[in-house]
């Protein structure tokens, strides 16, 4: 894909799987072919903030390894995201689930 070739960039349930230099290193190729104005949507769990969503995402971490879902479940994806160099950084909802909470988050490229 060509650099600044694309308006929207989406992601599901990828990043909480991913050491924490390949979420930047993702982040970084996701803002690299986003135009100038694009938008980038993640679908992915967040911070995980009751202790009954801390519990339910033990199963997720059981799964795809502690050290490389922890920052998700800490909290880390809005400030990767802006360390990455998307202005707007928001988290737009949070949902809970049987295996923790998913949080969808929007940022632009500027």
């Amino acid at each position: 894909m060509d650099a600044e070739s694309v308006d929207t960039v989406v992601s599901s349930l990828v990043l909480h799987q991913c050491p924490v230099e390949v979420k930047r290193a993702v982040l970084a190729s996701m803002y690299a072919v986003l135009r100038p104005g694009g938008k980038l949507v993640i679908a992915d769990y967040g911070r995980q903030r009751t202790r009954l969503m801390r519990l339910a995402f033990r199963t997720v971490q059981l799964a795809d390894g502690k050290e490389d879902t922890q920052p998700n479940a800490d909290g880390a994806l809005p400030r990767l995201m802006s360390g990455a160099g998307f202005r707007g950084v928001r988290e737009t909802e949070a949902v809970p689930t049987v295996t923790g909470s998913i949080s969808v988050y929007v940022a632009r490229r500027e």
